[in-house]
């Protein structure tokens, strides 16, 4: 007998399963860019996308003039973990999940394609609710020939389901397609432009509609900007040789200017890891540059809400990866090395073909992140060696302040009126003040156990400490889901991280770390729980596959015990 048949709920469990490895606004639009960007890269030099965005309706359209699929495949290429591209050197994809993502999360799911074996159309209804569902029926795809069609892809998706890419601006979709999806084609800034056309129609939220074609190029800030405001590394190297240059002319030459190199490294296994970097003079820059490129507002920049739900929309610093001409939007943790404030002015992108990444674009793990930190480290020291001696122009975040306006703001915070508490103001969104009051009931006896050994060594984390004879580690968060920020990787957070200490855990938190498959849970006070928990802790995050969980002290509620 067959024991290899999956069951319906077995399979609606693998279809959640593939749902909760994606976690990014932009995974939808990346998945469905890929694809066409794929079928004409199997097909043609050059060729044409045509993307619309509807916010009104929650609707998205993708259109290629690529290789399109043979009506015999497409039921086919539309299951689970089914794909054509495994091994293919030319294709980005080849997990197989990536489509079957894009159509559980929406409730009309439709692709009309065409090549000379013939034309079809596929029609999924109701996909997402029958992925939420009980239902014991498996959900019916219809397929029909049609009649032929000009060769390539259309991808209709209505009723898009939990993402908020709906809500961002239009300038911010050209940006997050330009720079998280592979619209934005890094392979030009190595071998040139690519001859594909890609159109964008986007109705925001108010009706508005915008159409515009959008440059099928990585959104690489200093091509973005006029020649004069920025300068190679190599080109300074060569300019600063000169044994009649004094430290002022080198200075000057360097002044405001953001200093960019592109290269590449020939790694041991003949892989070739081609890199482009680039330092900003001072970090105030990646706000400014965020403002004049209408990705958001000095009131935006402000609002600590509007931060966490589109910080991934402003230009920022970091090490970022692509393969095979795709950006990928995944992070890497930058390594230990002096000068570590240097490497908030500065952004890597690493282009590998021998790239390999999880389901949903998260993170990178083992030895490809050890290379990718090594290079770093190498190409950040080539920066450094001239931006310590010849940068002209405040790193440090500018300090001017005024005084009374600064105490003014203060005083309208709200006071925290805790008993035997000396800290005044109530520490929400203030990490600083959470690290304090934890500190002053250290000291004075309502958090006990724990013995600070020393804070923020070598800036990676914030407080070394032992509890009884093991050592841990402490982070200080305003709002416990901030965590998730110094994190791409899940596992690396819950093997290196002992315990989160926050204010005041709130739903939000609890919806954030779901999305992220990470379950928190409240601590237990009966007295029969003979868990031995962290000291104080009132919450603890579970990751499916680890033992060990991180502890959660609430401050808030410690002070409220």
């Amino acid at each position: 007998m067959s024991f290899l048949s999956p069951e319906v709920n077995q399979i609606r469990q693998s279809i959640i399963d593939i749902d909760d490895s994606y976690n990014n606004a932009w995974d939808i639009i990346a998945e469905l860019t890929q694809n066409a960007v794929d079928a004409i890269k199997k097909s043609i030099t050059g060729g044409e996308i045509q993307i619309l965005i509807d916010s009104i309706n929650k609707s998205i359209k993708i259109k290629d003039n690529g290789v399109g699929i043979s009506p015999n495949d497409l039921p086919v290429l539309l299951r689970p973990f089914s794909t054509n591209k495994r091994n293919d050197s030319i294709t980005i994809g080849e997990k197989g999940v990536g489509l079957t993502f894009v159509m559980f999360s929406s409730n009309y799911f439709e692709i009309t394609t065409s090549n000379n074996n013939g034309s079809s159309k596929g029609i999924l209804k109701d996909a997402f609710n029958w992925k939420n569902s009980t239902n014991e029926e498996l959900i019916d795809l219809e397929v029909t020939e049609i009649e032929p069609h000009i060769q390539g892809t259309t991808v209709l998706i209505k009723d898009v389901r939990n993402t908020p890419i709906f809500n961002l601006s239009f300038d911010q979709i050209k940006y997050i397609l330009r720079s998280r999806t592979a619209i934005g084609n890094t392979d030009y800034l190595w071998f040139g432009d690519s001859k594909i056309k890609v159109t964008v129609q986007f109705i925001d939220q108010n009706g508005n509609e915008h159409i515009e074609e959008v440059p099928f190029k990585y959104f690489y800030l200093p091509k973005e900007l006029e020649k004069s405001y920025s300068i190679d590394l190599d080109d300074f190297v060569e300019y600063a040789k000169s044994a009649d240059r004094t430290d002022i002319e080198k200075r000057n030459k360097l002044k405001n200017k953001i200093i960019y190199k592109i290269g590449k490294y020939q790694h041991s296994d003949n892989r070739e890891i081609k890199y482009t970097a680039f330092f900003i003079p001072k970090r105030k820059l990646w706000n400014d540059l965020s403002i004049q490129f209408n990705l958001c507002t000095e009131e935006n920049l402000k609002d600590e809400k509007w931060l966490d739900n589109f910080s991934y929309a402003l230009l920022n610093e970091g090490i970022y990866t692509s393969v095979k001409g795709m950006p990928t939007g995944i992070k890497i943790d930058h390594p230990t090395t002096g000068y570590a404030g240097y490497w908030s002015n500065i952004f890597i992108l690493f282009e590998d073909k021998a790239l390999k990444f999880d389901i949903g674009r998260k993170s990178i793990h083992g030895m490809q992140a050890r290379i990718y930190k090594e290079y770093s480290r190498d190409i950040f020291n080539q920066f450094l060696k001239y931006i310590t001696k010849y940068v002209s122009g405040e790193v440090r975040v500018d300090t001017q302040w005024d005084r009374d306006q600064v105490f003014a703001e203060i005083d309208t915070m709200l006071d925290l009126n805790a008993e035997g508490i000396k800290l005044q103001k109530n520490p929400k969104d203030q990490e600083a003040s959470v690290a304090a009051l934890f500190f002053e009931c250290i000291g004075n006896g309502k958090i006990s156990e724990i013995i600070p050994l020393t804070s923020g060594y070598r800036n990676k984390y914030d407080l070394y400490a032992k509890w009884g004879h093991k050592k841990v580690i402490i982070e200080f968060k305003s709002r416990l889901r901030n965590i998730l920020k110094d994190f791409n990787d899940e596992r690396k957070m819950f093997d290196e991280m002992n315990c989160v200490v926050c204010w005041n855990v709130s739903e939000e938190d609890q919806t954030e770390f779901n999305r992220r498959g990470i379950e928190l849970e409240e601590i237990s006070t009966h007295a029969w729980d003979e868990d031995e928990n962290f000291p104080n802790s009132t919450h603890k995050l579970l990751l499916s596959g680890y033992i060990k969980p991180i502890y959660v002290v609430d401050m808030k509620k410690i002070l409220n015990n």
